[in-house]
């Protein structure tokens, strides 16, 4: 049986040994509660906004995420990839998402701002105008891509091969073209 439930502010839960019930979520906050291992399978978030929480290792399994923003949350290792791409829009800032799995996904002018993204896979993933602003990017994977206008200007440690990915419009310091010449192992001063 599936709750409705709008507008309501959920602070410092821990629900990791009483779940949260499934449901249908719609403006509600959630704020420095504990969400590690959870099944949000099946979930609709709308509206919502998670602050400081722990959503790392959740199950998202056909969960929507509709104009969701997750702001100084852990959201380790958690696989983006199985969640419903129906309506879905998601904005991160100051998250760390290390682990995280975002293939196949559409996620045109999605903000990834102070983001910790090491070792995050972005595989087949349309990356269109989105903005990697100040984010961590070591070890992260950006295969067969669009990042067409896509913003790395202030992101650093990350190492995309442009004949792998669309890259028209991308935006690069020229301080950090090194992330973009890694595989022909030239010497760069």
């Amino acid at each position: 049986m599936s709750t409705n439930v709008e507008d309501l502010l959920f602070k410092n839960e821990d629900y990791t040994k009483t779940p949260l019930p499934i449901g249908d979520y719609d403006g509600c906050s959630f704020e420095q509660c504990n969400l590690s291992n959870c099944n949000f399978s099946g979930f609709v978030f709308t509206d919502c906004e998670f602050i400081d929480c722990n959503l790392s290792n959740t199950t998202i399994r056909k969960t929507s995420f509709n104009d969701v923003s997750f702001m100084g949350c852990k959201l380790l290792g958690v696989n983006f990839k199985e969640m419903s791409a129906f309506l879905m829009r998601m904005n991160f800032t100051n998250c760390n998402l290390q682990m995280s799995i975002f293939d196949t996904l559409k996620l045109k002018q999605t903000l990834f701002v102070n983001c910790e993204l090491q070792q995050a896979s972005y595989i087949d993933c349309d990356l269109m105008y989105a903005d990697f602003d100040d984010s961590n990017l070591q070890d992260a994977v950006f295969i067969n891509s669009n990042l067409q206008g896509t913003n790395f200007l202030k992101a650093y440690n990350f190492n995309i091969d442009p004949e792998q990915n669309k890259m028209k419009g991308a935006k690069f310091s020229s301080t950090d073209l090194e992330g973009l010449l890694q595989k022909f192992q030239l010497e760069i001063s």
